[in-house]
Formats: structure tokens, C-alpha cells, sequence
């Protein structure tokens, strides 16, 4: 059987003395995705691609990055400044591919970053940032903690040196959901009851984490069983368009 192909975006590093502008991906989402046994195709935006371009892919994946989304998307001020904002073009690139993504049915994971593009794009919106604007939090920003599992994801955390629903997760953000997303059910939330985890019940795979999966130990079995049920979902996506 041929490998499923997963498209991941990419991130983006403006030029630089003696350095051409370039796309990149850290190498930790291609080993996740290799070891489920995908093959990966990287994703540069670009203002001249459209959506059909990459319709021949079984799942998509919208990584993390650095940059955080212009809060215009969220119809909200820049009040975190100077603040590090992403390129507009590559936010209206992933918006394009979760539309892609909703027409289609193809299977979508975002994982971070790509995890709060999904909750803007259903017409949620962020806190800019959580150390100065929730400070009675939990530390999210290099660290670790625990989060509580929705009932659709306490199956997959059976195992996990959890307990009472709760598995641990890595923590690498600074912004979080204020406002969640239309039609996107919880089912992970952090101590200090921070959304961490949501899908579309209505879609074949919609998926969104706030930690990065790829990162955790290679023997998480929590972060295995996500990217296999996204594997899963988009092998049977593959055949059904077959």
C-alpha cells in the first residue's frame, strides 16, 4: 500500500544580510509523521497558490510557529507590543487550506500554532499574552503540566502514566483561546482552564492541540494515538476519493 502523503506549512525566515529569504520545518514534525509511516510534503504559502493546488493530499497539518496571528484576523488591537506577528500571507494560506480542508473533508491537525489559526478561523480569538494578561496562570512557555481529557480523547490517554483523565503535555506558547471557536467541542484544558484541545465533531478529523505532539518522548503513547486516529482518518479519506 502507498504511503498516505500529509502536507505540513511551513515557517518562514525573511532575508538577512549574506542569507536569502527561505521556508522551514523543524525536523521533529517530519519524524512524527514518518514514523506513523507518512510520507510529508512541505507547504510554503504563497499568494499565487490556491486551494486545488494541494488537493491531492490525504491530510494536512498546520504547524506551530513563532509569529503570532496579526489580532486583526480576531477583529481585535494590537495590545501585546511590539509583539512578533506573522506574515499575512501566511495566515490567509492556512485559512485557505482549512477551507479546503471543510469543503473536501480532507483531515486537518493543527498543532500550537496551527491549533489557534483553526480557533480564529471559526470566528474564536486569542489572549494576546498569557504572562501579562493572565498572570494568575499556569507557566505555559517552556515547561510542562497536566491537562484534563474531554470525553471523546480519554481513551487515547488510557495508559499514559495518567489518572482520573489527565495526561501530561510539553508547553512551548505564549498566547491562548479566549474565545472559542463556533462549532469546535473542548476536550483538553489545562489546570488553570485553558482550552488545549478541541475538534470538529462534524467533520471527519478537525483536530487541534495547543502542545507540540512531536515533541513529547517517543514513547507517549497519548501523542502516537492522535497522530494514528489522523492517520487513520486520512486513509479512509484516501479511499473514499479513490
Amino acid at each position: 500500500m502507498d504511503s498516505l502523503l500529509i502536507g505540513i506549512t511551513t515557517d518562514f525566515a525573511p532575508a538577512e544580510p549574506g542569507r536569502d529569504p527561505r521556508f522551514f520545518l523543524k525536523s521533529s514534525y517530519v519524524s512524527y509523521f514518518q514514523e506513523g509511516g507518512a510520507r510529508v510534503v512541505l507547504l510554503p504559502f504563497s499568494s499565487s497558490s490556491f486551494q486545488q493546488d494541494w488537493s491531492f493530499l490525504d491530510g494536512i497539518v498546520l504547524s506551530g510557529s513563532g509569529p503570532d496571528i496579526p489580532p486583526g484576523f480576531y477583529k481585535e488591537e494590537k495590545t501585546f507590543l511590539p509583539g512578533h506577528w506573522m506574515p499575512e500571507e501566511r495566515v490567509a494560506f492556512e485559512f485557505s487550506l482549512i477551507s479546503l480542508s471543510e469543503r473536501e473533508g480532507i483531515p486537518l491537525f493543527g498543532i500550537c500554532g496551527g491549533f489557534q489559526t483553526m480557533n480564529v478561523f471559526r470566528g474564536g480569538s486569542l489572549i494576546q499574552d498569557l504572562p501579562s494578561m493572565f498572570p494568575e496562570g499556569l507557566v505555559h512557555q517552556d515547561s510542562d503540566h497536566e491537562v484534563s481529557l474531554g470525553e471523546g480523547w480519554r481513551d487515547l490517554g488510557v495508559g499514559n502514566g495518567n489518572a482520573n483523565g489527565q495526561t501530561r503535555v510539553n508547553s512551548f506558547h505564549h498566547q491562548g483561546i479566549k474565545r472559542l471557536g463556533e462549532r469546535l467541542k473542548v476536550e483538553a484544558t489545562s489546570g488553570d482552564s485553558l482550552i488545549e484541545g478541541f475538534r470538529d465533531p462534524d467533520h471527519p478529523f478537525f483536530v487541534g492541540v495547543q502542545w507540540h505532539p512531536e515533541r513529547m518522548p517517543s514513547g507517549d503513547l497519548f501523542s502516537q494515538r492522535l497522530r494514528n486516529a489522523f492517520l487513520d482518518a486520512s486513509r479512509v479519506f484516501r479511499n473514499r476519493r479513490k
